[in-house]
């Protein structure tokens, strides 16, 4: 998320460690061995299946997760894929819920935390041009149609301006140019009432999200503790990080599948009807 931008599921084992942990969350309880004959699983992790177990999920849940995120600064206390991470989390948790394939996340991003002004830092951000977003979003989309998915869900875990819009806008545009597919282009920001968790930055809200995804990847010990944390000082805007904890974390997300298990079941009861 980008400062300037004018629940509770069970959080997903497969989150809590890199290697072998994570390369088994394709196959998790909801999930199949690949040479099983069980029944096909309602979600997955698209890049880790093989063509046969993408198909049984796809017949049953023509759906796309797409998590957009950004490699940007925030702060010494958290991962700076934190934006993506968080989608990517949020998107998997939406799956367990609807059904459908979870796309790895884009780390592609406009308008990130360098290029805020009268702030200093210009490390560890990476900063793509607005043309280069709108192509990506554009074809991201574009390839989802061609594979024949009915609705593709763009979530949005950055939302520096204008980033964002330009992620909405090219979903508008694709939205208008044909009809084979739905694409949802939002945001937790857009989905989660501010009295549960309000828009931030590295703060309380992102922080209690990436803990409760991937809890290796936040160290709250690394934020000053004689004093609140601050933008300028800590790229810290929004609520005090230091009370996050994975447990909020749950109770934010908890708050957002329920908001966007509607959207999506709206767009396939749409896209199904006749």
């Amino acid at each position: 998320m980008n400062p300037g931008s004018g629940n509770r599921l069970s959080p997903p084992t497969e989150h809590k460690n890199l290697g072998a942990g994570v390369v088994r969350a394709a196959f998790s309880s909801q999930s199949i061995p690949m040479n099983s004959t069980a029944a096909v699983p309602a979600w997955g992790l698209y890049e880790r299946l093989m063509p046969a177990e993408i198909e049984g999920i796809f017949a049953r849940t023509p759906v796309a997760y797409l998590p957009w995120g950004a490699l940007e600064y925030h702060g010494k206390h958290a991962a700076v894929g934190l934006d993506g991470l968080k989608a990517h989390g949020l998107c998997i948790e939406l799956a367990k819920s609807v059904g459908g394939l979870v796309f790895p996340p884009v780390y592609v991003a406009a308008n990130t935390i360098k290029e805020v002004k009268d702030l200093t830092h210009r490390r560890h951000s990476l900063n793509f041009t607005e043309a280069t977003l709108r192509i990506l979003a554009r074809e991201h989309l574009e390839q989802l149609a061609d594979e024949n998915f009915r609705v593709v869900f763009l979530l949005a875990g950055h939302v520096g301006q204008p980033h964002y819009d330009i992620l909405k806008d090219e979903a508008a545009k694709f939205n208008a140019a044909q009809t084979g597919t739905h694409a949802i282009a939002t945001s937790e920001t857009d989905l989660v009432s501010p009295e549960v968790v309000r828009v931030n930055h590295a703060a309380l809200g992102e922080i209690s999200f990436l803990m409760s995804f991937y809890p290796h990847c936040v160290d709250l010990s690394r934020l000053p503790r004689d004093r609140e944390p601050t933008l300028a000082e800590d790229a810290v805007w929004g609520p005090d990080p230091r009370t996050a904890s994975a447990d909020k974390g749950r109770v934010y997300t908890e708050a957002f599948v329920a908001a966007a298990k509607q959207k999506v079941t709206d767009a396939l009861r749409s896209a199904h009807a006749p």
